[in-house]
């Protein structure tokens, strides 16, 4: 490279789709480095005549810089780029290549680092109240000690999610679902720590449904179904809600069965349909309902794990299915009470 040449050339080996690139800007007046790549301090004005770079601006210095409301950075490559103690506040670095890059001590309110790539990056001690991250890359993104507010937007859905359609084979599926729950754990963190439950709790959600759809991906088929089921019965531990509606379809399908299966023993007879489907097309519609009110009453009193008392079930069938469902009632009594201590905690 000819001495009026930078020659900085940024380590990117690491980067599947980024060839290195030599910086071939003149030198400034100390001959070391280019405007972009030396260290010195660079006050607002010095950016004035220089809003069309050109090329690639990997390892570019701008600690300290003044980039207020500036717009000129988008989709340009700023893999490790440093913006230490630098000033952000409405710039626009939307779609831009920010690998590795440092944003210490940086005041990014409402900068729009929309659909840009910041896997790798740090930002220590920064500020990104109204800030908007929407679609944006941030797998194995360091944040330290960030301030947010409500008005900080990271999406509703992780980019990678979107991302697993395009994947060529199982192991790559999985990896970008890895990324995305990985992604969904470290904004869950934020979010406690800045005291918005209700976006760390969406994130909760995110991350098991990610962690879900890889162990399909990746063949893990046992795994796989206990999260399938804690999705369903409780949400994840979240939603009391479905735990009561599991509980009653338990119920309702149990208290049908019986009758059909052997039936219901009391000291005022015995209710059971002998022939089922002949049995309920000649019943009168009083008899239907006594029969399955005893059956649905019954039902509830074994889910409760509460004793007979007076009725007790007729044949092998109707006795495994209560005791298949005392032991589900146990399971998911156990359940409500966790879900409801995790809600209050």
């Amino acid at each position: 490279m000819s001495e009026t040449r930078c020659g900085y050339v940024e380590d990117v080996e690491l980067l599947t789709d980024r060839g290195k690139a030599c910086c071939w800007r003149p030198v400034n007046e100390s001959g070391e480095n280019c405007f972009w790549h030396d260290n010195t301090p660079k006050a607002a004005e010095a950016f004035d005549d220089r809003h069309d770079p050109g090329g690639r601006l990997d390892g570019a210095d701008f600690r300290g810089a003044d980039l207020v409301d500036t717009s000129w950075l988008r989709e340009r490559s700023l893999v490790g780029a440093d913006f230490t103690g630098a000033t952000l506040r409405g710039a626009d670095l939307s779609s831009t290549d920010l690998r590795r890059a440092t944003f210490d001590r940086v005041d990014a309110r409402r900068a729009c680092f929309d659909k840009a790539d910041v896997e790798g990056a740090t930002f220590e001690n920064a500020d990104l109240r109204d800030a908007s991250l929407n679609r944006a890359k941030l797998y194995r993104t360091g944040f330290t000690d960030v301030r947010l507010n409500r008005a900080s937007n990271f999406g509703d859905q992780m980019v990678y999610e979107d991302l697993v359609d395009d994947a060529d084979d199982r192991e790559s599926r999985a990896a970008t679902l890895e990324a995305a729950s990985w992604t969904y754990r470290e904004l869950r963190r934020l979010f406690k720590q800045d005291a918005l439950p209700r976006r760390a709790r969406a994130c909760y959600l995110g991350e098991k449904n990610t962690r879900r759809r890889a162990a399909w991906a990746r063949g893990e088929y046992l795994r796989a179904l206990k999260l399938e089921g804690s999705r369903w019965v409780m949400r994840y531990g979240t939603s009391p809600t479905r735990v009561v509606t599991s509980s009653a379809v338990v119920m309702g399908c149990s208290g049908i069965l019986y009758p059909l299966t052997g039936g219901l023993r009391t000291g005022s007879g015995t209710y059971a349909f002998e022939q089922p489907v002949m049995d309920i097309l000649a019943a009168t519609p009083g008899q239907l309902a006594r029969v399955f009110y005893q059956g649905l009453y019954f039902s509830v009193v074994t889910f409760a794990t509460l004793s007979y008392g007076d009725i007790q079930p007729i044949g092998a069938v109707a006795r495994a299915i209560a005791g298949i469902e005392s032991l589900l009632g146990s399971l998911l009594l156990a359940l409500l009470l966790f879900v409801l201590t995790q809600r209050v905690r």
